[in-house]
């Protein structure tokens, strides 16, 4: 009697001990992270607080062809399933127009096909956010994103990567007018314009080692971050300039 007494307690503290394993291990939401808003593509997946499965590659065209690839690789490396993912997070932009409708059209697709949360990241946040601490030192950063017009998209942080104002399509002295006072950091691949716009500049503009569009890993962060409260932006894009094909009604009166 004391023999199974004894096997059914140990029983119930390793079913217990499981329990509270399988507890431990599920820390923040599973999150699939897609970026298209730009001349890029990437795919990650964020587990426990773990980047997983991360993958980018330079695509001006063709994004459309191959993005299910690379979540269907990105979800094969981290090794989980779609139906393991908590919910979506996707860049709204500002970036280009195709590119922004391609990413958020997959996610909502595929949010509407699990019934899972799919949430918005700004693509200029997601730039700072790849910032380094040791490049940061706690200076203000500076984001700016090529339009490929004259004019730029960007944004500024502070030392903690809060955004010090809205995103806006500028050119790029203006651009350089939206940084606070003191050092500020540059990031985003319209850096290079931006620094030939400060050579004459009041203040010190430095280049920093920040990859130059985002990074599905970090899209996946930002979202995690604010996924209890609810602060993530809404899945729709961030349009800052009018797009370049207008409508027929928008191009004034018909010539006869």
């Amino acid at each position: 009697m004391l023999t199974g007494q004894s096997r059914s307690s140990d029983s119930a503290d390793h079913s217990a001990s499981q329990t509270s394993s399988r507890s431990s291990e599920k820390s923040g939401p599973t999150i699939l992270a897609i970026d298209t808003a730009s001349t890029s593509l990437s795919t990650a997946v964020l587990i426990n607080g773990e980047v997983k499965g991360e993958l980018y590659e330079d695509m001006e065209r063709g994004q459309a062809e191959n993005l299910m690839g690379f979540i269907a690789r990105s979800l094969e490396t981290a090794k989980v399933s779609f139906d393991d993912i908590d919910g979506i997070a996707v860049t709204v932009g500002p970036g280009a127009f195709t590119g922004m409708r391609i990413g958020l059209a997959t996610a909502r697709a595929l949010g509407l096909a699990r019934k899972i949360p799919v949430v918005g990241v700004s693509s200029l946040e997601a730039v700072a956010y790849g910032v380094s601490e040791r490049d940061q030192q706690g200076r203000n950063i500076l984001v700016a994103l090529d339009s490929k017009r004259n004019e730029i998209f960007a944004q500024a942080f502070d030392g903690k990567k809060r955004p010090l104002s809205t995103p806006e399509c500028v050119a790029p002295r203006q651009a350089l007018m939206m940084a606070p006072p003191g050092d500020t950091l540059l990031a985003g691949d319209a850096t290079p314009r931006l620094l030939t716009a400060a050579a004459h500049a009041p203040d010190a503009f430095y280049d920093c080692t920040a990859p130059g569009l985002p990074r599905a890993g970090n899209v996946a962060r930002i979202a995690a971050e604010r996924w209890e409260d609810g602060s993530n932006l809404a899945p729709v894009p961030m349009y800052l300039r009018a797009p370049d094909a207008r409508r027929i009604e928008d191009q004034g009166p018909r010539k006869k």
